[in-house]
């Protein structure tokens, strides 16, 4: 597919269910905050659904059929030009939502304030996790494959850290990663991973504490951490069990 027939595709780029689930959860937020509906999340989601004439901030009419690609990538173009001031305004809704929608974005876009319970479960996951099982047992899977064949220690040990994490998280591993801490009953919460990502962090530094494992471990830790909280869309190990190194 050339980038122009890419660009030609609807603009929602995740699973129906994800979309409508997060929608309620957005719908549910305005009725508690009426003075602040309709929040440029919903207006975003509609318009990407075919359900508004006109693009939430642009206001540009769509030209027939659901908007695509193209026209997301506009209006978050539009969008980001709007003037803060300092506040926040419906443009940042429709941003972090359309970016979510094209997939450029994992974290889920729902308004106000981050829920300490995570909104996981709106697309799979469970708490602050936005994985299924099935994408995490994948990873884990990959990183064991391509382990043996890692072409430097840094690469073996960045697969070990893959590896321990999502055994932790599915519970095959009753110990967490770095701290040595036993694994939660229903299994690590937000706090947990956030602790561990810091000791992961001095693990990558080699310091204090952090020397009991070799930095590619630690590195390979906070990369699957942050892949399943959603902060980076790309996972911990490609197709062949390597690292990936990308901001994405």
């Amino acid at each position: 597919m050339t980038t122009a027939e890419s660009e030609t595709r609807p603009a929602i780029q995740r699973p129906p269910e994800h979309v409508m689930a997060v929608l309620e959860t957005i719908k549910e937020w305005e009725a508690a905050n009426p003075d602040s509906a309709p929040s440029g999340h919903g207006e975003a989601i509609l318009w990407a659904l075919g359900e508004r004439e006109q693009a939430p901030i642009s206001g540009r009419p769509t030209s027939g059929g659901l908007p695509t690609l193209a026209d997301a990538r506009a209006e978050i173009d539009a969008s980001e030009r709007v003037p803060r001031e300092g506040k926040v305004v419906p443009a940042d809704g429709v941003v972090s939502t359309l970016n979510w929608l094209i997939g450029a974005k994992d974290g889920l876009p729902i308004p106000g304030r981050r829920s300490s319970e995570g909104w996981g479960h709106l697309v799979g996951g469970r708490g602050v996790i936005l994985r299924t099982e099935a994408e995490i047992g994948r990873v884990a899977e990959l990183a064991r494959a391509g382990k043996p064949s890692a072409s430097s220690d840094w690469e073996r040990e960045w697969c070990s850290g893959t590896i321990a994490v999502c055994e932790w998280v599915l519970g095959t591993r009753s110990k967490s990663p770095v701290r040595n801490t036993p694994r939660p009953i229903h299994g690590p919460t937000g706090l947990n991973l956030g602790m561990e990502e810091t000791a992961a962090e001095d693990v990558s530094r080699q310091l204090g504490r952090g020397r009991q494992h070799s930095p590619g471990y630690g590195d390979g830790v906070m990369r699957t951490i942050r892949w399943l909280r959603g902060q980076v869309t790309v996972a911990p190990v490609n197709e062949q069990g390597r690292p990936t190194i990308s901001n994405r």
